[in-house]
């Protein structure tokens, strides 16, 4: 729609100044379903910044019998009954607070003025001795999320950030039967970003305005799981909390499917007859740096290669095995070990259901895991299981693709589990409450974990190695649950990107040692421990490939692969898989240990057997 000259009440608007608005944010209007009808009210609004729903919408209190306030709604006190097909139905509701999670609570101990009008805004007593634990406690009734992506290449800006609507925007109570809208918006004309309320009913004097808090939810099941944060509902009584494998449609959703040869007829390659240099083509700037074996050689032309190695996703297998006399350094179907709600999938695989005694999941080294979109019933079910066994209820919220603890929190706040999920994919994993810790010469004991290396040459037979030198990283300040959830140096490990002033560095060969020394009154040994994680690893593979794609991998002889798998240890010296990575960072391994790059390819390549590459396909 074009508009030339558009009048509307008291709007009167230029048609090239609206179009431009409009196609400005039309991804925006569109997606967010604002009708086309309140466009030019809405420019206008923007334009001239007209908050103006006050003329129209009252905020009505519940007092108790102290005549303290209880509850707040917002009703219409216009004279007239408003109607959804009047264009002049679109409001601006501002906002209180924005911020990202990690911050808040630095940024609130700066804003007392801020805390306060929070604290209002939620009805905490005014009594509160700590009002900031009190609002992170209870904003989850009042949070709202949107990400901006602005720099692709930037993981940070994929970040979500949260934000409070005001007060009139806050008292807007959830109703099934809705009379309006509420979404947040940017708008282009000064870079801040609203929340806009239009009418979707018509709306009687004196009649209570509601949204609905999950609105675009149609199954009834998922909707009262995502209302638990206002309705307090309790599932455990009917909703089974014990885990299903999902069908193969759900393996398939959100990726585009490998082209596959067309049987398993293809030539084999032995690249050690080849009687000459080995060609490999890589876009990986470490292994251009670091391959110094002579038995290979880097070109520049991909249809040159006898190996591709390369950090981009390979679809193609069907022209690789069928065309080509190539080696790929990909796996058909590996995202089911590379994305963590499927690779929860795949380790529960073979497992014993959860006791429904003790609530223990299986296997052991897998931390109980749900996933937050379609397990979100069950998850709840299980929570409030656990808090009437009065068992420790600490879990750790992941977004599915994200790296680096980016968009990862601790809590054990229900409602902020529930929440956290609206703003992208995620697992939610029980948190190792008890962890093994290490003993920092300059902070006390810390958390630490510990990631590998794992080399893949065959999957039927399953050929499966680890490079021997693994890798550690150590969290900066001493571990406490009674500390705050937020203090991200308390209860993560990864600060390459973040307060890596404090990082500590020890190789593996210089930790081995301290462990048994710090150890012995567990009377643990690195040796016994470390074949326990082998003995893990091994049982990742062997469970990836029970099943066909797209549920599982696939055996491919073109393929090689090398994968980093993180992990913890609990305090009996239990490893607990964390999560698997396809591509890892190698700089320190390059760094550390100047053969690293020639050992990973003369075992997945040329077959060759390594005093620095371990063989644990027979664990």
């Amino acid at each position: 729609m074009e508009y030339n000259h558009v009048e509307h009440g008291d709007v009167l608007v230029s048609g090239n100044l609206l179009n431009s608005f409009v196609d400005l944010h039309r991804s925006q209007l569109e997606l967010s379903g604002v009708p086309q009808l309140f466009y030019p009210t809405l420019f206008d609004k923007l334009k001239k910044q007209i908050f103006d729903a006050g003329d129209y919408f009252g905020i009505t209190e519940v007092e108790n019998d102290e005549g303290e306030t209880v509850q707040r709604r917002v009703c219409v006190t216009s004279e007239h009954n408003l109607l959804k097909d009047d264009p002049s139905m679109i409001f601006l509701i501002d906002h209180a607070y924005t911020y990202r999670i990690n911050n808040i609570r630095n940024e609130l101990e700066q804003l007392p003025d801020l805390v306060e009008r929070l604290s209002r805004l939620m009805l905490i007593s005014s009594d509160e001795e700590n009002k900031i634990n009190a609002i992170i406690e209870h904003m989850w009734k009042f949070n709202h999320t949107y990400t901006l992506a602005t720099n692709e290449g930037n993981a940070e800006d994929r970040e979500p950030y949260w934000y409070i609507r005001d007060e009139f925007g806050s008292a807007i109570e959830h109703s099934d039967q809705a009379n309006v809208r509420l979404v947040p918006f940017l708008s282009m004309i000064d870079g801040q970003m609203y929340t806009l309320l239009w009418l979707i009913k018509d709306i009687k004097c004196n009649e209570s305005v509601t949204v609905d808090y999950v609105c675009g939810i149609h199954d009834e099941v998922i909707r009262r799981a995502k209302l638990v944060p206002w309705t307090e509902d309790d599932l455990s009584g009917d909703i089974d909390y014990q885990q299903t494998e999902p069908n193969e449609q759900y393996f398939n959703t959100g990726r585009e499917n490998e082209s596959l040869p067309s049987s398993d007829n293809y030539p084999r390659i032995d690249l050690t007859k080849l009687n000459r240099t080995i060609n490999v083509y890589t876009d990986i700037e470490l292994v251009r740096n670091h391959l110094i074996d002579k038995r290979f050689q880097l070109v520049e032309d991909l249809s040159q290669a006898d190996i591709i190695f390369t950090r981009k996703h390979f679809k193609d297998f069907k022209n690789l095995c069928e065309n080509t006399q190539q080696f790929i350094n990909q796996y058909p179907f590996e995202n089911v070990i590379n994305i963590k709600d499927l690779l929860a999938v795949i380790c529960r695989r073979t497992s014993l259901p959860i006791d429904n005694e003790t609530l223990q999941s299986y296997p052991l080294w897998l931390p109980t895991t749900f996933n937050l979109t379609y397990e979100l019933p069950k998850f709840i079910s299980y929570f409030q299981h656990r808090e009437q066994k009065n068992l420790d209820n600490h879990w750790i919220v992941k977004p599915f693709n994200l790296a680096r603890s980016i968009d990862t929190h601790v809590t054990k706040n229900l409602n902020a589990i529930i929440r956290l999920a609206e703003s992208g994919p995620k697992i939610v994993c029980k948190y190792i409450d008890k962890p093994l810790l290490f003993d920092r010469e300059d902070s006390g004991l810390v958390k630490f974990d510990i990631r590998y290396i794992v080399l893949l040459r065959s999957l039927e037979p399953l050929k499966v190695y680890v490079y021997k030198k693994f890798w550690l990283r150590f969290a900066n300040k001493p571990y406490s649950l009674d500390n705050n959830y937020d203090d991200y140096q308390v209860h993560f490990t990864v600060m390459n990107y973040r307060y890596a002033q404090n990082l500590k560095k020890i190789t593996c060969e210089e930790f081995i040692p301290l462990f048994d020394k710090q150890q012995q009154h567990h009377h643990l040994k690195w040796s016994d421990v470390q074949e326990n994680i082998f003995s893990m690893i091994h049982q990742v593979f062997e469970r990836a490939i029970l099943k066909k794609p797209p549920c599982g991998m696939l055996s491919c002889h073109r393929s090689r692969a090398m994968y980093a798998i993180d992990l913890m240890l609990d305090k009996n010296g239990q490893p607990y898989l964390l999560e698997m990575n396809f591509m890892p960072d190698i700089e320190r391994a390059c760094l550390y240990y100047p053969t690293f790059m020639d050992d990973i390819f003369c075992t997945l390549f040329l077959d060759e057997s390594n005093s620095n590459v371990i063989d644990i396909s027979s664990k």
